[in-house]
């Protein structure tokens, strides 16, 4: 027979390069699968809005970037913006920059009850707005209050959180009587006159001052209550058509700020002047509802910029250089800032008669810096808001009525210090605190001029993280003219998930505590501060134009107020493709002489902060916050994961394979053993122990041969180096097997007798010492056996840790745990399989003596032996080659696992344990 012939008729070897050509075209398979997988997922993930980031100088955060990229610092010109714009490989260049920080007074609280005295045409006729319901169609007059005058105890508070734990800020009591209003007609010259009047005997209520005092009205009675803290909310400046660029049609809401005025076209004087002329002139009451048009734009909110004008007017505030600044604001809030007012009805004595209820309101979604109409408009238990009857009078609401107050100072965006870093990459941060920043004051004066008791609430003092910024030298008072709003969630989204970039300021970063000062895991959103001068910020409250920031910050001349500038590479594809062309941008801009930061290829990473003196008590000590998450950037994430989990995978399926070749090679070694007669029988004949050998080692060549071609195929298809060396590997570890199996075919003489005494044989008394006798005559097989075990079992300690290992291997940002999950299937099939096929090639290994066992069983079982005993003959001899093969399989198991995965050493060793224990009882079934 021809070796080929002989191939097949050994049967042996034919299944154990079968398995291991399966194993291979399995493994490689699956491989590709999972390789594939991977690159799909990182090349999705990992190109966001914009390529470069530029500024003029940033910390080495090692290589992971702050959402602050707008820190008010500046650095670049307006020169340096056209450079970069007008480089070849530029297709949008956007800059951005930190304005200042805005602390405005809220509208005057008030808490409305309702008292509708029916419709009156001497009071209700003379709306003139054609919304208005008809006069037949009004309801019957109705009030919460009694016709006779009640005594009411009314206790304002105000109620700020950080997320965590809450703080009043302030609790005032006013007391009075409140009753229900009548119409009183007067006679007067030329005619009637209607006035409301508030029942007899009734005093009003008044709270300290700046709060006003209670009034009637047509619908309700109003109670003018305690002021609100003052909020404060910071406004960036962008190039809105760049911007726009940059965004897409997320970005459409800065449209308005496009037809803004040019710089010497926004007097705040000249225009409030222009406003103020068309109610002189006539407006109709279209445009008072759409808002009067503007160079183009529909000013919806001319009301507040009127209200705001005249009261700065009035105060002296403006100065022949101060300026309108249009401003895109934020709709909503995250400040959790919430307003309550608990209503007692008393006795003359002062007590409790009833408790009518408790009002509260929050700032939020409604809420609208600069212009939000009544924040705090609370009603009494039981009102009705009946005021539509006169119409949709939203537009005509006054709104803010003061001018917010513009400053630098406490503006610009935290700095952190390094810690240690982490096994997964990421790396501990430490927020460096600031100054104390005291909020929670009252104006000197009311709005009358009035002097104001400062001693009504107590200042809070909140810890600032910020640095102030540099200003101009023609500072002046600005005036706020609020073009549109926008929805920070909705940027927030447009911006993307995995592969976010900070845009600078107006897209949200928020915190999260994630460990109390104790050290106890919590997880708690963090919410801003009213002073926004803390660690925690939310979306810019505004956004304007960089003539609104030259406004702000006093420049008269061009300054080098950029912050940073997002560049987008004019190079489709993904980031790989672009990333040449990426390159070679970045380093154009820095020949300029700018910082360009490649963040194509990054992704968003949480980055740990412990936050220290966050707090104080009232002796002055100073408490931690804890730590606290956020979602930062890090750099070259899609290389770093990209690379590391293809390393993974590479090394899966090498060590699959080579594991496999391992054992093939146990079992062949072991098979050939039982052709030492056949070679002693040639050797008779007159062969050579050469030609022996040779006459064996044909066959295996075509054991190698198939795998060859297999190997040689699947690269072709793979069309990658690694199978190509995989398949090499497994080849020359076949061929290794092969050697030292012809090896075993020097032929000796057998003697075919025991000696009858010899003390060196082990008495038969018991299963356990019957197994511990055969496994001690053929020492070469059993040894044989166990050296595959062993290698099986380490072979599985390195697959389970290298599993084990694959999240850490990718790192911590999210387009890690997205990649981790995405090749976490044909991973775990791959092992599985590895584990399986190992397994296989054991029980074929030990299958080499199944005949001979099954024929000393059989005398056994003649012997009288009951199944039970067998039973246990097979499990001692199965146990005591584990026995063997543990140290084998626990030690190669770490020394793969620390080669591999250190991190996972140790399960790699419990891997290794398990396996050997596993493979026992399984053993112990093939024979039956």
């Amino acid at each position: 027979m021809n070796a080929v012939q002989r191939f097949i008729r050994s049967r042996v070897l034919l299944l154990t390069a079968s398995i291991l050509i399966v194993a291979m075209c399995l493994s490689v398979l699956v491989q590709g699968q999972s390789q594939a997988a991977l690159s799909r997922t990182v090349d999705q993930n990992s190109r966001g809005l914009y390529d470069v980031l530029v500024q003029a100088k940033a910390k080495d955060d090692g290589g992971l970037m702050q959402p602050d990229i707008a820190t008010g610092q500046g650095g670049i010109s307006f020169e340096q913006l056209e450079s970069i714009r007008k480089l070849s490989g530029t297709s949008v260049a956007a800059p951005i920059s930190l304005v200042s920080r805005v602390t405005q007074n809220l509208e005057s609280p008030r808490l409305d009850a309702t008292d509708y005295l029916g419709f009156n045409a001497g009071l209700a006729g003379t709306s003139g707005d054609p919304t208005a319901t008809d006069p037949s169609k009004w309801p019957a007059a109705e009030s919460v209050l009694s016709d006779t005058p009640k005594k009411y105890r009314l206790t304002a508070s105000a109620v700020s959180s950080d997320g965590q734990a809450d703080q009043t800020l302030f609790k005032t009591t006013a007391e009075g009587s409140l009753g229900k209003a009548k119409l009183v007609e007067e006679q007067v010259e030329g005619g009637k006159n209607v006035r409301i009047q508030g029942p007899d005997g009734e005093t009003g209520i008044k709270f300290p001052t700046p709060a006003g005092g209670s009034e009637h009205n047509l619908f309700n009675l109003s109670v003018s209550l305690p002021m609100a803290p003052q909020v404060t909310e910071s406004v960036v400046a962008v190039d809105p058509v760049s911007e726009r660029a940059l965004l897409g049609t997320a970005g459409d809401f800065l449209s308005p700020l496009e037809k803004a005025p040019p710089a010497d076209a926004r007097n705040a004087g000249a225009i409030g002047r222009h406003f103020e002329s068309l109610f002189t002139n006539g407006i109709s009451m279209d445009e008072l509802k759409e808002g009067p048009d503007f160079l183009g734009v529909k000013l919806k909110y001319w009301a507040p910029l009127m209200t705001q004008y005249q009261q700065a007017k009035r105060d002296g505030q403006l100065t022949d250089d101060s300026q309108a600044i249009p401003l895109i604001v934020r709709s909503g809030t995250a400040l959790d800032l919430k307003y309550s007012v608990k209503i007692e009805e008393i006795d003359d004595s002062g007590n409790v008669t009833k408790d009518v209820g408790t009002v509260t309101r929050s700032l939020d979604k409604d809420y609208l810096p600069f212009v939000s109409k009544s924040p705090f408009a609370l009603a009494w238990p039981g009102s009705k808001d009946l005021s539509q009857l006169m119409g949709d009078t939203g537009s005509f609401s006054q709104g803010l009525y003061n001018p917010a107050t513009w400053t630098t100072n406490f503006a610009a965006a935290p700095t952190y210090k390094d810690g240690e870093a982490a096994a997964n990459g990421a790396v501990d941060k430490s927020a460096t605190p600031g100054d104390w920043v005291t909020v929670n004051r009252l104006p000197d004066k009311a709005a009358n001029g009035e002097a104001v008791d400062q001693t009504q609430r107590e200042p809070v003092d909140e810890r600032s993280y910020r640095q102030n910024l540099e200003t101009g030298k023609k500072l002046a008072t600005p005036l706020a003219m609020v073009y549109g709003t926008f929805d920070a969630a909705n940027v927030k989204e447009a911006a993307g998930d995995v592969n976010r970039l900070p845009l600078g300021g107006y897209d949200p970063a928020p915190f999260t505590l994630t460990k109390d000062a104790s050290g106890k895991d919590v997880n708690t959103e963090l919410k801003p501060s009213l002073s926004a001068t803390g660690l925690v910020s939310q979306s810019a409250g505004a956004i304007t134009d960089y003539y609104g920031l030259a406004a702000a910050r006093g420049y008269d001349t061009n300054a080098n107020v950029i912050d940073a500038v997002r560049v987008r590479a004019k190079v489709p594809g993904s980031w790989k493709q672009a990333q040449p062309e990426v390159e070679k941008l970045a380093n154009e801009i820095r020949d300029m002489g700018l910082q360009a930061t490649v963040v194509a290829g990054s992704a968003r990473e949480d980055a740990s902060i412990a936050v220290p003196g966050y707090s104080k008590d009232d002796a002055g000590k100073e408490s931690p916050l804890g730590t606290v998450q956020q979602s930062w950037v890090r750099q070259d994430a899609a290389d770093a994961v990209s690379g590391s989990l293809t390393a993974t995978n590479l090394t899966l399926l090498f060590l699959t394979l080579c594991g496999a070749a391992l054992l093939t090679g146990a079992s062949t070694v072991s098979y050939i053993r039982k052709r030492r007669s056949e070679a002693g029988t040639l050797r008779a004949m007159g062969w050579t122990q050469r030609k022996i050998r040779s006459w064996v080692l044909a066959e295996f060549g075509v054991g190698a041969a198939l795998l060859a071609v297999a190997g040689i195929v699947l690269s072709l298809i793979s069309w990658s180096t690694a199978t190509a060396v995989v398949s090499a590997s497994v080849l020359v570890l076949y061929a290794g097997a092969a050697f030292v199996a012809a090896q075993q075919l020097r032929h000796r003489d057998v003697v075919d007798q025991e000696p009858q005494h010899d003390e060196r044989l082990i008495a038969v008394d018991s299963p356990l010492t019957f197994a511990n006798r055969q496994l001690s005559t053929n020492k070469f097989n059993t040894i044989s056996l166990a050296v595959a075990v062993g290698v099986f079992a380490a072979a599985v300690g390195g697959l389970v840790a290298l599993l084990i290992d694959i999240p850490r291997a990718a790192g911590a940002s999210a387009l890690s745990g997205l990649a981790a999950a995405s090749i976490a299937l044909p991973s775990i099939i791959l092992g599985v399989s590895g584990v399986a096929v190992g397994l296989l090639l054991t029980m074929v290994t030990g299958r080499f003596e199944l005949q001979a066992k099954r024929q000393y069983l059989g005398t056994l079982r003649a012997m009288g032996w009951n199944p039970d005993m067998l039973g246990q003959v097979r499990f001692f001899e199965n146990a005591m080659v584990g026995t063997v093969a543990l140290p084998l399989g626990v030690v190669g198991a770490l020394g793969i696992g620390l080669l591999l995965a250190p991190y996972a050493a140790l399960w790699a060793a419990i891997a290794g344990l398990v396996a050997v224990l596993c493979w026992i009882p399984i053993a112990t079934k093939v024979v039956q």
